[in-house]
């Protein structure tokens, strides 16, 4: 019986899949790197991440997105606002709620660091020609479907099937 330390793929990974995986890792040591800078925590960060995203969100919208209690999702909120990085604003329509949004300064300070390299990225894509471009996009579209059905299933808690996309 195996338990899954040593487990591995049945065929050599094709250079694509072990990019994407890089890709992954890459992400996390520049999350790493940009909460230490901001000095927040990881469910901070997350929350700043929902934020800088939808650009306003009210605290139950931002309580659901963390699956965090009100409770907890106003002490992130507190810390956010402490910090410099959120603003309470009234909401537009309803005078007992308000809303959580970025402040300008910290959605100044994380386009500085992250739109180089979105820039980046994008003038490579658009190096190539149509065809080109239409690959690449049908390959991130297919693995972000393989990531968005990976997430529903480790969410329902269920087993893979054989007829599921693989793990790349």
């Amino acid at each position: 019986m195996h338990d899954g330390s040593s487990w591995r793929p049945p065929a050599p990974m094709h250079r694509a899949s072990v990019l994407i995986r890089q890709i992954l890792v890459l992400n996390e040591v520049i999350e790493f790197i940009m909460r230490r800078q901001m000095e927040l925590n990881e469910t901070d960060f997350q929350a700043m991440q929902h934020l800088l995203k939808y650009r306003s969100m009210s605290p139950g919208e931002l309580a659901q997105s963390l699956h965090l209690t009100a409770a907890a999702t106003t002490t992130v909120i507190d810390r956010l606002v402490g910090k410099g990085h959120a603003c309470r604003t009234p909401h537009p329509t309803d005078r007992r709620r308000w809303l959580v949004t970025p402040s300008e300064e910290s959605i100044r300070k994380t386009m500085e660091k992250i739109m180089p390299m979105i820039m980046e990225v994008d003038g490579k894509v658009r190096s190539y020609d149509d065809d080109g471009q239409r690959v690449i996009v049908d390959f991130l579209d297919s693995v972000v479907a393989a990531m968005n059905h990976r997430v529903a299933v480790l969410e329902d808690g269920a087993a893979p099937t054989s007829t599921e996309p693989s793990d790349a």
